[in-house]
């Protein structure tokens, strides 16, 4: 018997696959949007539905996310990022994934007191330091913090990528002599 019902298998009892197909036949549903394997193929209206039941929405990377491909990594990783939350790793993966590169400090690292650590951001290259992105990145720290530190402050170092134009002489005391010639095709 195969059947057609978005519910776990726990749930698929009478009622709820009668109020399953009613709810189905009242809103029009087309379940083909909804089985959304791989997640790739996702529309761009059901992502945001999809963040929110893979808990990611908002501050545990949602709101740091720029493009749709952005946004699918983020899905796709959600679950080891929850199985790994809490320890120092973890949050380097998940700032790594947005194109920041930080480092982590504890205290017997820099002097600090006992239990706490310290942030530095290497790298914000692209996207510019923003006021919305600071906190951004406080509530992506705290989304994914172990929760037996504190965090004493962030150094940001802000670089920019640019292209340099190097040149070189290098001269002897030899005379040189060039010569042309006409070269007839």
């Amino acid at each position: 018997m195969t059947n057609n019902s978005l519910l776990p298998l726990v749930y698929q009892d009478k009622q709820n696959l009668a109020l399953e197909e009613c709810i189905k036949e009242e809103l029009n549903i087309d379940l083909k949007q909804f089985l959304i394997f791989p997640i790739e193929n996702a529309s761009d209206d059901l992502l945001p539905i999809l963040a929110k039941e893979f808990h990611v929405m908002g501050a545990e990377g949602w709101n740091m996310c720029r493009n749709r491909k952005e946004k699918i990594n983020l899905l796709l990783n959600s679950l080891n990022k929850h199985i790994m939350k809490g320890i120092k790793p973890t949050i380097l993966n998940v700032l790594k994934d947005f194109g920041i590169i930080a480092e982590i400090s504890e205290f017997f690292e820099y002097g600090g007191r006992p239990a706490h650590y310290i942030m530095k951001f290497v790298n914000i290259y692209d996207r510019g330091l923003t006021k919305e992105l600071e906190e951004d990145i406080k509530e992506l720290i705290k989304a994914y913090a172990p929760k037996t530190r504190i965090l004493d402050y962030i150094n940001y170092y802000l670089c920019s990528i640019s292209k340099i134009y190097i040149s070189s002489r290098f001269t002897t005391l030899e005379k040189c002599t060039i010569t042309t010639r006409k070269v007839v095709l």
